[in-house]
């Protein structure tokens, strides 16, 4: 399977729906939510985690850390990436579990609520983006294999703070309990 890369690009482009046209519909593939220090730093205290005892596991580049990521094996990329950053984020959304985990994640940290859209969305417009596209059909066997393949590898080399499932990296287990405990107690609020 061909991966085929992308530039980062902040995540606030992707409310333009003109800028969002510029990723394909037609394929699936995976994607990388990169945060600037400061950002990482607000999930870190959230989630009570000394910064010096994951940096050195936290995928770097361009002054980033890599701090979710996803794979979009049923649906085109530029579908899932839509939902992450324009999802409407409604109280039927939350309690019905079809907020994107992401999102789940993002607000149980930053605001600690579920429900707290406007939260979420200024701390999604400070991330960057990385999308990657494979040569495969969408809903295929071959997406979905190769692209869960994908993700378990980046999940096993480095540690990526806002993944639960699947997230086997040795760092990873203590930050997934307080995570997963954030997110029940922020969904239950009303």
């Amino acid at each position: 399977m061909r991966i085929i890369a992308n530039e980062i690009i902040e995540a606030n482009k992707l409310r333009n729906k003109c800028e969002l046209l510029n990723i394909p519909n037609d394929r699936p593939g995976y994607y990388k939510w990169w945060a600037y220090e400061s950002e990482l730093h607000i999930i870190l205290s959230a989630l009570d985690v000394n910064e010096s005892d994951v940096l050195p596991y936290i995928e770097q580049k361009n002054g980033l850390y890599s701090i979710y990521v996803g794979i979009a094996a049923k649906e085109s990329i530029r579908k899932r990436l839509d939902w992450h950053v324009n999802d409407k984020h409604t109280s039927n959304r939350v309690e019905n579990g079809t907020l994107s985990t992401m999102r789940q994640s993002i607000s149980s940290v930053v605001a600690h609520n579920q429900y707290d859209k406007k939260s979420t969305d200024e701390y999604i417009d400070k991330l960057k983006v990385e999308w990657f596209t494979v040569d495969a059909v969408i809903k295929s066997h071959e997406a979905k294999e190769g692209l869960s393949k994908i993700e378990l590898t980046l999940m096993s080399e480095h540690l990526y703070v806002l993944n639960i499932k699947d997230n086997s990296f040795p760092q990873a287990a203590l930050i997934k309990k307080k995570l997963s405990a954030l997110r029940k107690e922020s969904k239950y609020l009303l």
